[in-house]
C-alpha cells in the first residue's frame, strides 16, 4: 500500500508543472553596475592675490543593492508576462576641500583650507531602507517582460525581452557642485569681514546636499533582456524565482555603467 500510495504521489508531482494562474512575489535586487569616480576644481576667484578654486572629489562606488516587486500571468498561450519594480542605491563618498580668505593675527591675510564629507538623509523611498550617511546613488525601474517559458515539472525556465522606465537620482560630483553652488557664500570665502565666511564652507556642504534633494531624477526609457525560472511546489499556492536581466539603453547617469541585475524571491501564485 506504501508503495502504491508513493508512486502516487511520485507521480502527481512529477506530472505537476511549474504553472500558476498568476503569481505576485517580493524579491531582492543585486545590479552589478559601478559608478565612476569625478574629480574636479571649482573656481571662485582668478585674483592675482587669491587664486581660489573649490576641490571636489567623488569616488567610485559599485554594486547597487535593493528590492523589488514582480507580477506575472502564466495563462496567457505561448508566452507569459511579468510586470516588475525595482529600487536599487550604492553609496558613495564626495569630499569639498573649500578655500576661503581669513584674516591674521598681524592685520594681513591667509588662506585656510576646510574639507568636509558629505552626507544626507534621502527622500522617499531611500529614507525608509537607507537611513542617513553618504551620498547614495539610486536606480529606480519599471520593466514589462514578456517570456518564452519551456514547461518542465516543477521548475519554468523563461527567456525573453522587455520594455523598460528608469529614474536615477543625481550624483553630487563637480558640474553638480559648480551648477548649485550658492554664490553668496562662494563671495562670504573670499572676504574675511563678511559674517557668513567662518561657516561658509559648512554651509555650502548644507547647501549642496539640499539641493540634491530637490533636485529632478534623471529619467529615461530602454529595454532588457531576461532569462530565469520559477519554482512552484504542486498544490501549495506558493512560488520562488530567480532571474537575471541585462538593461539597454535607459539613460541612467553617464557615471553609472550598468550591469547585471540579479532578481530572487518568491511569493504568491495561485
Amino acid at each position: 500500500m506504501r508503495k502504491i500510495l508513493f508512486a502516487a504521489t511520485f507521480a502527481l508531482f512529477a506530472s505537476t508543472q511549474a504553472f500558476a494562474i498568476f503569481g505576485i512575489g517580493a524579491h531582492y535586487v543585486m545590479n552589478t553596475g559601478s559608478l565612476d569616480k569625478n574629480e574636479g576644481k571649482i573656481p571662485i576667484s582668478r585674483e592675482p592675490a587669491a587664486d581660489l578654486d573649490i576641490t571636489v572629489t567623488q569616488k567610485s562606488a559599485s554594486g547597487l543593492q535593493g528590492l523589488g516587486f514582480k507580477a506575472w500571468i502564466d495563462l496567457i498561450p505561448v508566452v507569459d508576462i511579468e510586470g516588475t519594480f525595482n529600487v536599487a542605491a550604492t553609496r558613495y563618498k564626495t569630499s569639498l576641500t573649500v578655500p576661503r580668505i581669513v584674516e591674521t593675527e598681524t592685520g594681513g591675510f591667509d588662506i585656510k583650507d576646510t574639507t568636509i564629507n558629505l552626507s544626507y538623509t534621502p527622500d522617499a523611498p531611500y529614507n525608509i531602507i537607507f537611513g542617513a550617511a553618504d551620498p547614495l546613488y539610486g536606480v529606480v525601474n519599471g520593466d514589462i517582460s514578456v517570456t518564452y517559458p519551456f514547461d518542465l515539472p516543477i521548475i519554468r525556465p523563461y527567456v525573453g525581452v522587455g520594455f523598460s522606465y528608469f529614474a536615477s537620482i543625481p550624483i553630487i560630483n563637480a558640474s553638480f557642485t559648480q551648477k548649485m553652488l550658492d554664490e553668496n557664500l562662494a563671495n562670504a570665502l573670499l572676504d574675511p569681514n563678511d559674517p557668513k565666511n567662518a561657516d561658509a564652507a559648512s554651509e555650502i556642504g548644507k547647501s549642496l546636499v539640499k539641493a540634491l534633494q530637490k533636485e529632478s531624477y534623471t529619467t529615461g526609457m530602454g529595454g532588457h533582456i531576461i532569462a530565469g525560472l520559477r519554482i512552484k511546489p504542486p498544490i501549495i499556492p506558493l512560488a520562488v524565482y530567480a532571474n537575471g536581466k541585462y538593461y539597454i539603453g535607459g539613460n541612467t547617469n553617464s557615471q553609472f555603467s550598468q550591469g547585471l541585475v540579479l532578481e530572487v524571491g518568491g511569493g504568491f501564485a495561485l
